[in-house]
């Protein structure tokens, strides 16, 4: 008898027909997802392309106080000197050591600058691109994020074309959250733990605030934990917590086995406490309208009504748990530009993460959750949301990089700049000066180093160290004997008579030289006011020196 046909009837699939099948949709699906990846890749090729261009556009744009101040303390450090006894700044040392990183790799000088920006700015592209596609988002998600930031992260109202410190507290911060949020529903693991304790660490250390957004992030995820249990939970938080202690343990340690443990907490901690303010007066303004132009919220409003909307429906028909972690993130972050009491327009350059990661997430939702018929809407929002992101900073980028400044601030870097190119032909190469004001760019500009680490005026006039560091800068003085002092009349005029540094300077110098009068935007808005400043050089007694052009 012939079973063959009883056991195995024909009108049975055969195996090799499934296998072929089988291969057929494998190679398919595998084929479908390297086309992909090609296209993800060459689509953050391309965002990585228009931020480099963006940013230099205003390569030539002069800098900022803070910008020039880090490049200028860096490069002390470089030559020997030491941060906070000979070099006096009050934000954590993280960032002067990546700006004296930078120019061993471009030199001292813009490149260097240029360097750290679109470094950052590819690092905050990738970051935003890995947390869009996360929680669901995919590659539409992650793609929407990435474009949403690279539009917007140069925006002029909110100083982003320049490397203050916010944007590595955006790449920083970016990546613990992509880090947390890639690891879907399953416990984290003592790799991924790791990675964001570090994150989150070196993030503090650019600036303080940064542990407002660690804490909050590390407590949503204790409180709404992975699958496995709130028990590894917990042992996950506490791993990234440790990993902050350790970093500023070390830190510490490093300052303390130096001799410089003092000044360092003086300057990190006591200082920054003045500087801020009451905290609680800060917060209060938490549910108030912030207190800077509108301009600064233009870019950020498209970004946050797509997130907002998103995040209304992902927490209505979820899954609800990623939907938290961004709120918290948005939450954090709004803690984080109110705590340092300034509000200066560069603090709302930490809105744009979140909100770029919530444009992902919210298109990606909206596909997934409308019917196919309405799948093209999906398409049209991401377009629509990207298009007016476009025109606004298109406009921008029709204007000349010295006018970016002046729109910015004012006046007071142009004439920085040109300023100090005159003193650089007026004084021998070997000569110091020292500017009593604010603006390091003098130094960073013209080349020629700085008389005393004390740069900044304003911690002399008024604080807790403003004794201290009015006798170092005396000290430094009477031992440099600069050939020529630059005053700033603005710092001049909120300079109390008696105040020392003032009545060393009055002993010692006599004016040759001012520069014409030039407007200044001082305060925040609504309360923005235009100011009108000056330099006045001095030359010390009895040399005299030729009067400026």
């Amino acid at each position: 008898m012939n079973l063959s046909s009883q056991v195995f009837p024909s009108d049975l699939p055969r195996d090799d027909v499934n296998l072929e099948a089988k291969t057929r949709s494998v190679t398919s699906v595998r084929a479908k997802n390297k086309l992909g990846t090609t296209l993800s890749i060459a689509a953050i090729a391309g965002l990585s392309g228009l931020i480099f261009f963006a940013r230099l556009h205003t390569y030539g744009e002069p800098l900022e106080r803070d910008l020039t101040t880090y490049a200028v303390i860096g490069h002390e450090m470089l030559g020997g000197k030491t941060l906070y006894t000979d070099l006096w700044d009050h934000k954590p040392p993280a960032i002067y050591v990546t700006y004296a990183a930078a120019e061993l790799i471009a030199g001292y000088g813009r490149d260097s600058i240029f360097l750290l920006n679109i470094s950052v700015g590819f690092a905050t592209l990738l970051a935003c691109y890995f947390a869009g596609s996360a929680a669901g988002g995919g590659r539409l998600g992650g793609l929407v994020a990435a474009t949403l930031w690279a539009l917007a992260s140069g925006d002029l109202a909110i100083e982003g074309n320049q490397p203050n410190t916010e944007v590595f507290l955006n790449a920083l911060l970016t990546s613990g959250f992509a880090i947390l949020m890639r690891a879907e529903n399953r416990n984290l693991g003592l790799r991924a733990a790791l990675l964001i304790g570090l994150s989150f660490a070196v993030a503090s250390l650019y600036k303080n605030i940064a542990v407002v957004e660690a804490a909050l992030l590390a407590l949503a995820y204790f409180a709404w934990p992975a699958a496995d249990s709130r028990k590894k939970a917990l042992v996950n938080v506490v791993i990234i917590a440790v990993i902050g202690v350790l970093a500023w343990g070390l830190v510490l340690t490093y300052f303390a086995a130096q001799g410089q443990g003092k000044a360092f907490t003086e300057a990190v901690f006591t200082y920054n406490a003045y500087y801020s303010g009451s905290i609680w007066q800060n917060l209060g303004h938490a549910v108030t309208w912030p207190r800077v132009s509108a301009d600064v919220l233009v870019a950020l409003f498209p970004l946050a009504i797509l997130s907002l909307a998103g995040t209304i429906l992902g927490l209505i028909f979820g899954p609800r748990r990623p939907w938290i972690f961004l709120l918290t993130f948005a939450i954090a972050t709004h803690i984080a530009v109110l705590l340092p009491g300034r509000f200066f327009p560069h603090y709302y350059q930490l809105w744009l993460p979140p909100l770029a990661i919530g444009g992902g997430w919210s298109v990606s939702f909206l596909k997934r959750i409308l019917p196919a018929a309405f799948s093209r809407l999906v398409y049209i929002v991401a377009g629509t949301t990207c298009g007016i992101l476009l025109m606004l900073e298109l406009s921008y980028y029709s204007l000349p990089a010295e006018i970016w400044s002046v729109k910015k601030y004012g006046r007071i870097f142009l004439e920085t700049e040109r300023v100090a190119r005159q003193i650089d032909h007026l004084l021998p190469p070997t000569a110091t000066f020292y500017e009593w004001g604010d603006e390091s760019g003098f130094y960073f500009t013209s080349g020629h180093r700085p008389s005393s680490g004390v740069f900044l005026a304003e911690p002399t006039l008024a604080g807790p160290l403003a004794e201290k560091l009015s006798r170092r800068l005396i000290d430094d003085l009477e031992r440099a004997k600069p050939t020529l002092i630059v005053i700033d009349s603005l710092t001049l005029a909120q300079t109390a008579r008696g105040h020392p540094v003032l009545h060393w300077l009055e002993e010692n110098y006599r004016p040759f030289s001012r520069t014409d009068k030039f407007s200044v935007p001082i305060g925040c808005a609504p309360h923005l006011i235009l100011a009108q400043d000056q330099f006045v050089l001095l030359s010390r007694k009895p040399e005299k020196l030729d009067p400026l052009e």
